[in-house]
């Protein structure tokens, strides 16, 4: 069986992670490919099986699922129109009654993958104090940002600089004005870090699409009357508290699998660090875990960041350009 490692993710972080589940499902979903997903053992990184070549390979599959996209499009295979174009108000952000007419126009339009999507994005077993449907707990909208701009604007930057999907693969380059849809706290540099001495924003374009693309795998429902999205947990039921906590695991498994291991009962409660003996049966071997990080001055409800283990971890090394990323100037 091939390996195919993509050094660039590391699965301690959130983006990383859900970029390497993005990968997966795009690989097995759009491009008919039979590949697994695993993680070594060694540092945390993603390792791919079941590939038809080496990065390259992955780098023109990729590409031409993007190139699949219409131009007023941004959602492989599915109708230009979902989500509903337009900054916020979002549209996919309906009551419920509105909701369920729109949802049926989807099931019609786009069939079950548009169903998918739904069922990521929105739930209408609860809603919000405007009386909305709750969204997904992947998301954190901010200013204008909707459903739509959520997936649009990494989108636009891969269709325009297809090379921060190698990027995102191998070595993660930070491009100044991308937000990284708040998946990930080091887009936020102070201008004391920064290498133009200007605070702003500086996000990983092709990791970003990437980890947008595993939200089909990551359903939004409601336990005790709040919204949870596949991961995330409520440890000690108040929802200031909730987090995500998510499982790195040896063995290569598709989708199906993927999607059982981040619902399975021996990850309730658990803490980042070693898992526990039932994990470890399933070949996982770390627990991370990630939550929200306020950001002073905004609203919003800020980046998604690691909470670091309180026991030793596998695979510590040093800080590398896969996490970090090296800087680069914003887009043209």
């Amino acid at each position: 069986m091939t390996r195919l490692p993509l050094p660039a993710l590391d699965g301690r972080t959130p983006l990383g992670f859900l970029a390497a589940l993005g990968v997966l499902r795009l690989l097995t979903e759009r491009c008919a490919t039979p590949a697994k997903l695993g993680w070594s053992t060694v540092d945390c990184t993603a390792v791919v099986t079941g590939t038809r070549g080496g990065i390259d390979e992955l780098v023109d599959d990729l590409t031409a699922v993007v190139r699949s996209i219409p131009p007023d499009g941004v959602l492989p295979g599915l109708p230009t129109d979902l989500p509903p174009p337009g900054e916020a108000p979002d549209r996919l952000r309906l009551p419920r009654l509105k909701l369920a007419e729109y949802a049926g126009t989807v099931w019609q339009d786009a069939g079950a993958d548009g169903e998918r999507w739904m069922a990521s994005l929105v739930t209408d077993l609860s809603l919000d104090d405007q009386g909305r449907a709750d969204i997904s707990l992947y998301t954190a909208p901010s200013g204008k940002q909707s459903m739509r701009t959520m997936l649009e604007k990494p989108l636009r930057i891969v269709q325009k600089h297809p090379e921060v999907l190698r990027e995102a693969l191998v070595s993660w380059r930070r491009h100044a004005g991308v937000s990284g849809e708040y998946l990930d706290h080091r887009v936020l540099y102070a201008a004391a870090d920064a290498p133009d001495g200007t605070s702003r924003e500086r996000g990983v374009p092709g990791a970003t699409w990437l980890a947008l693309m595993a939200y089909p795998l990551l359903r939004t429902t409601v336990t005790d009357g709040k919204p949870v999205t596949t991961g995330w947990q409520y440890p000690t039921g108040r929802e200031r508290d909730r987090r995500l906590t998510y499982p790195l695991w040896s063995t290569p498994v598709g989708t199906d699998t993927v999607i059982a291991l981040l619902d399975h009962p021996v990850l309730t409660g658990a803490d980042p660090g070693v898992p526990p003996a039932a994990a470890r049966a399933l070949s996982v071997f770390l627990v991370c875990a990630a939550a929200r990080r306020r950001i002073p001055g905004r609203t919003f409800a800020g980046a998604l960041a690691p909470i670091p283990p309180a026991t030793p971890t596998p695979g510590r090394r040093r800080r590398t350009p896969n996490t970090a990323g090296t800087a680069a100037g914003p887009w043209r």
